[in-house]
């Protein structure tokens, strides 16, 4: 059963590119086939979830292995990139949270975006990137979770630029594309020091090794992943890049800064445990920088006067808080943390643009 790992992400690939060829040979166009893109994009995705749940509920019975090995990527000498998954433990609990709450962005967008000239393109690029979060999570390697941190990545530029046409929505999809990249460095030296080091790219070998490396050693892998972390989940010195996002559409705002994205950096750092249990320096900066992007998230957001602006600086500090936490190696509760958030922020962005109307009825 730990095969159904592979359809996860899987079947919203399939949804994306459906969708985008498609609409690239003009067999979905228009408000006309609104319904035949909706669907494909439901299906795909609700099925994802319910696959998600069967492979945690058997992980939770205890019938997983809690690896699969596809196969081979690539060889060359000592370098050995398998294409593998995580099924079981806390990756699967975090892709059947992910998962639920994608489907519900997904149900939620079909009419929020109704007659929106760019529907089909939103659902393509939601589609992506539902693929993309469920492979950062459940890919077994560096590599995959890296080619999912990427394709992510570039889905929040296209959403955030989503209304191309106004020069303020490029520009900041432009600025926070840019500051990420930052981040994507630092992990790509992370990844690379490991395999100097460890002769793996494999997250379990990383892990399980990582009382043969040298305190120094430990560290510098440690801190590349922090400042990848750092830069995704919005923290000190990247923390700007967050408010600027919500140029994008409000479904698109709930799932990348609310409910899913924005949680890649704080997942990272809790796969990474064993690492940084190893290196007290680094967790010292995590603890660090968490405090310090809680405050500034608190102060900030006490000037806001829209909601979105209100929730995003909310965001940023509760992001904080699960940093401080594992920081000060509270994991457990830096797990819970995470995916309470999650559902929280999720429901709060998506219930944003009826908020006045809520309160003139009440």
């Amino acid at each position: 059963m730990d095969a159904l790992v592979v359809l996860i992400p899987l079947m919203p690939l399939i949804a994306a590119s459906a969708i985008g060829m498609g609409h690239l040979f003009g067999v979905i166009s228009g408000e006309a086939d609104e319904s035949i893109t909706a669907d494909i994009a439901n299906w795909t995705i609700s099925m994802s979830s319910l696959l998600a749940l069967t492979l945690l509920g058997i992980d939770l019975w205890g019938k997983n292995t809690g690896f699969y090995t596809i196969g081979h990527w690539l060889n060359s000498d000592t370098l050995d990139i398998q294409i593998n998954f995580i099924s079981g433990g806390f990756n699967v609990r975090l892709a059947a949270l992910f998962s639920i709450l994608l489907t519900i962005v997904t149900h939620f967008s079909v009419n929020y975006m109704h007659r929106e000239a760019g529907y089909h393109r939103f659902f393509f690029i939601l589609s992506l990137f539902s693929s993309a979060i469920l492979l950062l999570v459940l890919s077994g390697n560096a590599v995959g979770t890296f080619i999912g941190w990427e394709v992510a990545g570039v889905c929040s530029y296209f959403l955030i630029a989503y209304a191309y046409d106004r020069p303020v929505a490029v520009a900041n999809a432009t600025r926070v594309f840019v500051t990420n990249r930052i981040g994507d460095a630092a992990f790509v030296l992370g990844a690379g020091l490991s395999y100097a080091w460890l002769d793996s790219v494999n997250w379990s070998n990383i892990n399980a090794a990582s009382e043969q490396l040298t305190p120094g050693e430990a560290t510098a892998i440690a801190l590349c992943f922090a400042v990848a972390a750092f830069a995704k989940s919005a923290q000190l010195p990247f923390t700007p890049w967050l408010a600027r996002a919500m140029e994008g559409p409000t479904p698109s705002s709930a799932v990348f800064y609310g409910a899913v994205m924005v949680h890649a950096g704080v997942y990272l750092v809790i796969l990474l445990r064993p690492i940084f249990e190893h290196a007290p320096l680094a967790m010292a900066v995590v603890a660090i920088v968490g405090l310090m992007t809680a405050v500034y998230g608190f102060v900030v957001g006490l000037t806001q006067t829209d909601v979105k602006s209100s929730l995003i600086f909310a965001t940023s500090g509760q992001l904080g808080l699960m940093f401080l936490e594992c920081g000060l190696g509270l994991w457990q509760l830096a797990g819970w943390h995470l995916c309470a958030h999650a559902v929280v922020r999720g429901y709060q962005f998506l219930t944003a643009p009826s908020l006045m109307h809520n309160r003139h009825l009440s």
